[in-house]
């Protein structure tokens, strides 16, 4: 074995999260309706709010956030990690949603990473939602890929 076998290679093994999780839209839509503003500001970011206020329906759009986030709790190490919702935010951008992190939510992340040997640094977060009213439910999928480092 030469010294250049005992050298880190960075990417050798995938570290692999997915959480998915399904909600009813009319189970949402009643708690927006019971608790208005309260169940708002206690599980959705303003910028949330805002897209889903803009939208005609929009507890599918709530819905379908809530679902993500669940998504991402599950993608978590630890029965309760303790991550409130509003620290997930899910954005609409050009590109489709995207996941963005306040600090409770990102340590969390990058303590479960670490345990397996990753970071934050080298991960990646894909967010997919997918709702229908007609179905009266929406559907938040969370997939974190992370590189290991690994000797040879």
């Amino acid at each position: 074995m030469t010294m250049a076998d005992d050298a880190p290679t960075l990417g050798s093994d995938p570290v692999v999260f997915h959480g998915v999780d399904v909600v009813s839209i009319t189970r949402i839509a009643d708690l927006l309706a019971e608790f208005d503003d309260s169940f708002r500001d206690r599980v959705f970011t303003p910028a949330e709010q805002t897209y889903c206020e803009a939208q005609a329906d929009p507890s599918q759009h709530y819905a379908a956030r809530w679902a993500a986030k669940e998504a991402f709790l599950k993608t978590l190490a630890g029965t309760s990690p303790g991550v409130p919702t509003a620290a997930i935010e899910i954005d609409r951008r050009v590109d489709g949603p995207h996941l963005s992190l306040a600090p409770a939510a990102a340590d969390a992340l990058a303590a479960t990473l670490e345990e397996r040997g990753s970071s934050l640094a080298t991960a990646d977060i894909d967010v997919s939602l997918s709702h229908d009213q007609t179905a009266g439910y929406a559907v938040g999928s969370v997939t974190v890929v992370g590189t290991t480092t690994r000797h040879h």
